[in-house]
């Protein structure tokens, strides 16, 4: 049986590995309250998104609630009024024009209870 020593006399001489660590430099923290842009597509998304999120949590100021109210309260009282005359189209546009109160109710309901708990 060959001796094991024997084998790496045909092996390449092997240096001894050096180790490094390498540490990244100190990053800047995560800006939390970035504004995406609204040059983009995604950026109008986005803050589109924001400011429903805002709306629906009860963030935004009364004067905004109310005028998005009047608004669109308005605009959906005269849909109905046109689809109950029968006319299909209204129905969809009253549809559409239902989500935004959705979110303006939450909205309402959000900022009247952190107001009733203060």
């Amino acid at each position: 049986m060959p001796d094991p020593n024997e084998f790496n006399d045909y092996l390449p001489e092997q240096k001894p590995e050096e180790y490094a660590i390498e540490i990244p430099a100190d990053q800047s923290p995560l800006n939390l309250d970035r504004v995406p842009s609204g040059q983009d597509i995604l950026g109008r998304i986005e803050q589109r998104g924001m400011a429903y999120s805002r709306l629906s949590r009860g963030l935004a100021p009364w004067w905004v609630l109310i005028s998005g109210w009047v608004v669109f309260g308005g605009l959906a009282l005269g849909l109905l009024k046109m689809a109950l005359g029968g006319n299909i189209v209204s129905w969809v546009l009253l549809a559409m024009v239902v989500l935004p109160l959705i979110i303006l109710a939450q909205g309402t309901l959000a900022k009247g209870k952190a107001r009733s708990s203060q």
